[in-house]
Formats: structure tokens, C-alpha cells, sequence
């Protein structure tokens, strides 16, 4: 069989190629010409951060081996569900790679900068559930923590390339940052989400582990794992859709940021152009990215 990191990406690959679409435009249009808008792209930044809050949450649980384990019965022959799932987490656990952190003291910074987004990210985050709905999703199969770790931290090795290079056109000045807080490209807060590293051993080790840690699975395991990657594709894709209705209200709360000439930014609310291991960054057509794969 296939290593699961192929099986995933032939799995999203229809999906994905319209969540890219849709991505890669609002985030240029956040970030570059007459219509770039901090506050967008400080929105759409906040509910996205929820499905890496919902993961790391849920990852941090079972390294704390809570409740869930006994559940799952133990095997005389075979190590146990909670024994593979715990080995299975040890092998994912490149710390570099988490999150958390970095978008926490992004987040305050953004909404530092702009209290009304924070109020609306408060007002209705809840109502969307991002991170309840994945921590359930974990809690329920912990074997899906696979899904999560390659599909969301390969979009930033991947479509984060693309993302990194419009954040450094945009400026210093457009993300208020000062000399104080160093050179744009070490990516300082609120932009340290995507610091990444460059090294391709880096990126290939993280492959390795996770072709690693799927052998640890059942082939009933595995099948779950990439279901799941497509229903995050799906997840994402609805995001989006959930965020421009979103940003429809923002726009329309008569904001400071938006004059006359920005009415059309109901379809402009920044979020991540996802891309698993295999994809391409958009190639320009005309002003418009397309999605590319391998």
C-alpha cells in the first residue's frame, strides 16, 4: 500500500484544488494593492488559528494520557490502542513545529491593534465551534491526530512559502512594526505563525515521521486518517465561505478601515491556502493564482 502522505494527497486533491482558489485570492487581496486591509486579514487570521488551537489542545491531552485511554481495550498480542496511539505521538512531536505559542502573542497583537475585531472574533467564534468540533473529533478516534499534524502543518511548509512572500511586500509599516521589533523577514509577532524552517531535511524528516507513526495504525486506522484530511479540506473550505459572511458584517458595522471604494470585500476575508506535501505554490495568470499539482 501507498504511504499514507500519497494516499492523503490523491484523497484532497480535488478538494483542495478549490480551497486553494479561493485562499490564495483573498489573502493577495488582504495583503497587496489599493484594497489591503490589516483588519481583514486580522479576522480571517483569528478563526483560522481555532483549527490549530482545536488540534494542539486535543494532541496535548492524550500526551497527557487522560481519560480516553480506557476506553479502548487492551490486546494480548498486540500492543494496545493507547500504547500505539502514544508512540504514534511521540514521533509527530517535532516542537518546532507547534503553534500555540506563536499564535497567541499573534492574535494580541492583532486585535491590540484593532479592539473591533476582537470584539467580533469574541461575539462569534462560538458560534462556529472550529475548535470544540476538533478536539471532539481527536477525543473520539485518536488516531485522526495524523490528519491534523500533516495536513495543517504541511500548508506551512507549502502554501506558507507563498503566504510568507506576500507578507514581506505588504511592510514593515502595514503590520506596525517597528525597528524595535527587528528585520520583517525574522518574522516578529503578529507575523511568527509562519516562521518556519527553510531546511529541506526539516521538511523531509517531518514526512518521514508521519509515513512512521501511520505504520503504528491498523488499515481501518489508517483509512480514518485520510478521511479526515478530506473533511478538513471541507472544514477549510467552509470556513471560508462562513468567514465572507462574517466579513459582510464587519463591513457593514460601518468600521474605520473600509470606505466606499473596499465595498467589495465581503469576498476578500484572508485565510490559509492549504497544500499537502506534492503541491505547488499559484502560478500567476493574469493577476489570478491558480492551484498547481505535481
Amino acid at each position: 500500500m501507498a504511504e499514507i502522505t500519497t494516499r492523503i494527497k490523491e484523497a484532497i486533491r480535488v478538494p483542495h484544488m478549490e480551497v486553494n482558489r479561493m485562499n490564495s485570492a483573498r489573502i493577495l487581496q488582504c495583503l497587496i494593492g489599493e484594497k489591503r486591509s490589516l483588519s481583514l486579514y486580522a479576522l480571517g487570521f483569528s478563526y483560522y488559528a481555532e483549527m490549530y488551537f482545536g488540534f494542539e489542545e486535543a494532541w496535548q491531552e492524550l500526551e497527557d494520557i487522560g481519560s480516553w485511554a480506557a476506553e479502548y481495550p487492551c490486546s494480548p498480542s498486540s500492543p494496545s490502542y493507547e500504547e500505539r496511539i502514544s508512540r504514534l505521538s511521540v514521533l509527530l512531536n517535532m516542537g518546532d513545529l507547534h503553534r500555540t505559542e506563536r499564535l497567541n502573542a499573534d492574535i494580541s497583537r492583532l486585535h491590540s491593534s484593532d479592539p473591533s475585531v476582537a470584539r467580533l472574533v469574541i461575539n462569534e467564534l462560538h458560534t462556529m465551534r472550529i475548535k470544540d468540533d476538533i478536539k471532539t473529533r481527536i477525543r473520539e478516534n485518536p488516531h485522526k491526530l495524523l490528519a491534523y499534524v500533516w495536513v495543517l502543518y504541511s500548508a506551512l511548509f507549502n502554501g506558507g512559502r507563498f503566504i510568507r512572500r506576500q507578507i514581506v511586500k505588504a511592510g514593515s509599516e502595514f503590520w506596525g512594526l517597528t525597528t524595535e521589533d527587528g528585520d520583517i523577514e525574522s518574522f516578529p509577532a503578529p507575523l511568527s505563525f509562519w516562521s518556519v524552517s527553510n531546511d529541506p531535511n526539516f521538511q523531509e524528516e517531518f514526512k518521514v515521521c508521519v509515513n512512521k507513526a501511520d505504520k503504528l495504525l491498523t488499515a481501518t486506522e489508517s483509512n480514518d486518517v485520510v478521511d479526515e484530511s478530506v473533511w478538513i479540506i471541507r472544514r477549510c473550505k467552509q470556513l471560508t465561505e462562513e468567514l465572507d459572511e462574517r466579513t459582510k458584517k464587519y463591513i457593514g458595522s460601518g468600521h474605520r478601515e473600509v470606505d466606499d471604494r473596499d465595498a467589495t470585500l465581503h469576498s476578500t476575508s484572508v485565510t490559509f491556502p492549504m497544500r499537502s506535501h506534492g503541491f505547488h505554490e499559484p502560478k500567476s495568470n493574469g493577476g489570478h493564482p491558480n492551484a498547481c499539482i505535481t
